[in-house]
């Protein structure tokens, strides 16, 4: 079998590189080590910019809209009424639709094949996959790895994973008393780092959850919490997601044919929040450009790389941070500064992040407090507590 490009995973990335490249005339093929594809349930919040990525998204592949952002810190909170709502998606439908719509191109899927390795020949790459028996696919002018955060691919052509962290979270019932059209996240360094969430995915049903260092701890970390909120976890939803640093370079090559990562194997992740869905599939749409149009990987995902860069930055920051400094930094959401963070939502920061400071001045006295390493802001301190869910009337009301 020989094809213009081998992709190594039917992901989202993968199928998205799969669709941009058939539709371009190029000769794909995918190869998924299930035997059948059954992408595993996960709730996903995404910003409106899923629609710009794929604009032929049907509606019926949203689940749900939050037009309203709580924060909250364990000392202070504010709601930010979002200019255009979130979008509730289920990654398996979407995997499911983007397969179709790959097909429909023309990419080829194969199903029950693991990749094994790559072989250089003759200006050409020989991927090795099992199915059964020993099978091999020719690539004439470029490989894709979308296989995730542990990319073989990566490991077989020579090439770093990025860092990852566990994420879990629960599918539960919408408690009484939350408006369903309330997402909340909250901040306890205590506990984890990053942050805990609460997503409304239908007017009866919401997800609960978090990320931490230790899939263990995480699990049990999100057992307490729904315990102490009377919550029961209906069904448990998790994996471990990528995370994007400056200098982590997802490409390669062997023999000169080129070897791209897209989405999870290319650290395509907001590391503010660990969220990939949009970063992931305008990542795939770059490495399909770069081999489309014969210039640099490197060049076609520079302003995803732009946009990922000021994440990592604002989340070296936010490290420097105890719950006394998450209090300080809550309490800085000024009218303004919430019309501006209603406006440039989490895929599009890098636009007018410089614009912070004279937006909410009071952020220069955070950002120079972290720079200098002091991780305790002296601000405002908070006793230390276990995030809880508050009643949220209409926010129209």
């Amino acid at each position: 079998m020989q094809f213009d490009v081998v992709i190594v995973g039917a992901s989202s990335a993968g199928l998205q590189a799969a669709w941009k490249l058939a539709a371009g005339g190029k000769k794909v093929a995918v190869f998924e080590r299930q035997k059948v594809f059954k992408p595993a349930r996960r709730t996903l919040i995404v910003t409106p910019e899923l629609q710009t990525v794929l604009t032929d998204l049907p509606p019926e592949a949203i689940l749900y809209r939050t037009g309203t952002m709580k924060i909250c810190s364990p000392g202070l909170s504010a709601q930010v009424q979002l200019q255009t709502p979130d979008l509730i998606v289920e990654r398996a439908s979407l995997n499911t639709w983007l397969l179709g719509r790959a097909e429909s191109a023309g990419a080829q899927v194969f199903l029950g094949h693991r990749f094994v390795s790559l072989e250089a020949d003759n200006s050409r790459v020989a991927v090795h996959l099992h199915n059964h028996r020993p099978t091999t696919a020719v690539a004439t002018e470029a490989i894709i790895g979308a296989d995730g955060v542990n990319s073989r691919v990566a490991r077989v052509a020579g090439m770093p994973c990025p860092p990852s962290v566990p994420l879990v979270q629960a599918e539960v019932t919408l408690p009484p008393g939350w408006h369903p059209d309330v997402t909340q996240v909250w901040f306890d360094v205590d506990a984890t780092r990053f942050f805990y969430w609460f997503i409304p995915e239908s007017s009866g049903r919401a997800v609960a959850g978090l990320i931490g260092e230790d899939g263990a701890v995480t699990r049990g970390l999100l057992a307490d919490f729904l315990d102490k909120q009377s919550l029961r976890a209906e069904n448990y939803q998790g994996a471990r997601v990528a995370l994007h640093h400056p200098r982590f370079k997802p490409w390669g090559a062997i023999d000169q044919i080129p070897i791209l990562l897209i989405g999870d194997a290319a650290g395509h992740v907001k590391v503010t929040t660990v969220g990939g869905t949009v970063t992931g599939l305008q990542g795939a749409s770059a490495a399909a450009a770069s081999i489309l149009n014969g210039t640099s990987y490197r060049f076609e995902s520079r302003a995803i790389k732009r946009e990922l860069d000021v994440h990592w930055l604002l989340r070296v920051l936010l490290e420097r941070l105890d719950n006394g400094g998450y209090d300080y930094l809550v309490g800085t959401l000024s009218s303004r500064l919430k019309l501006f963070l209603a406006r440039h939502n989490r895929d599009l920061m890098a636009r007018g992040f410089w614009r912070l400071p004279w937006v909410q001045p009071r952020l220069i006295k955070v950002g120079l407090r972290c720079l200098r390493g002091r991780p305790d802001l002296h601000l405002r301190k908070s006793r230390p507590s276990k995030p809880t869910l508050s009643k949220i009337p209409n926010p129209e009301s």
